[in-house]
């Protein structure tokens, strides 16, 4: 393969990778403490509203999905609550909402 060839594959590659990277933005919340026993692992997708204080309401609309998410699959396991909260942007829908997808994990405290 000649050297410019090469060059506009490495070139494009770096130009998808860079696309892809800026459309989307993550965010994590609620790190997890020794203490905590994690007893699974929940992942809800929701849609948010782009506002300015959106890290903060994307935090919380996560955690209440998760929580949400929690309570139906692990009903039967006592007081849940949500650790190590990561989101991660995807599309944008109608009247500048954008769709999200968190993961959480489950621990069950007493």
């Amino acid at each position: 393969m000649k050297i410019g060839k090469k060059l506009a594959i490495v070139l494009m590659a770096s130009l998808i990778a860079g696309m892809a990277a800026s459309c989307a933005s993550t965010g994590q919340f609620m790190p997890l403490e020794k203490e905590e026993t994690v007893i699974g692992t929940v992942q809800a997708v929701f849609v948010a509203r782009n506002t300015l204080n959106g890290r903060d309401a994307i935090n919380t609309q996560a955690y209440i999905k998760l929580l949400e998410a929690a309570q139906q699959q692990y009903a039967s396991s006592g007081s849940l609550d949500i650790r190590d909260i990561v989101w991660v942007s995807g599309r944008s829908v109608e009247d500048q909402n954008t769709e999200y997808t968190a993961t959480g994990k489950v621990v069950r405290f007493n």
